[in-house]
């Protein structure tokens, strides 16, 4: 129940902000230009921002993953050698 009433919070405050934000802006880039709402244009730029750091955290998760299974093949290696366990 608790998920219900968060999720109906967000989505009341995304329509309250949407409608606040509704003056149309034009965005450009060298020679592209882009016009459309502020919201729409924030709102992307939220999920631009959370795709980058969703990528770099899966880059960081799978590197850490990778320096761990390294160091657990290293100590078995390290313990079949010498016949005793750490």
């Amino acid at each position: 129940m608790f998920i219900l009433i968060f999720a109906v919070l967000i989505v009341a405050a995304a329509v309250i902000f949407s409608y606040q934000n509704s003056a149309v802006v034009t965005l450009s880039f060298v020679i592209w230009n882009f016009t459309a709402s502020l919201a729409i244009v924030v709102f992307l730029a939220v999920l631009a921002g959370m795709v980058i750091m969703g990528l770099l955290w899966s880059f960081t998760s799978l590197k850490k993953s990778m320096k761990k299974g390294t160091k657990s093949r290293e100590v078995a290696a390290g313990a079949g050698k010498s016949g005793n366990l750490p």
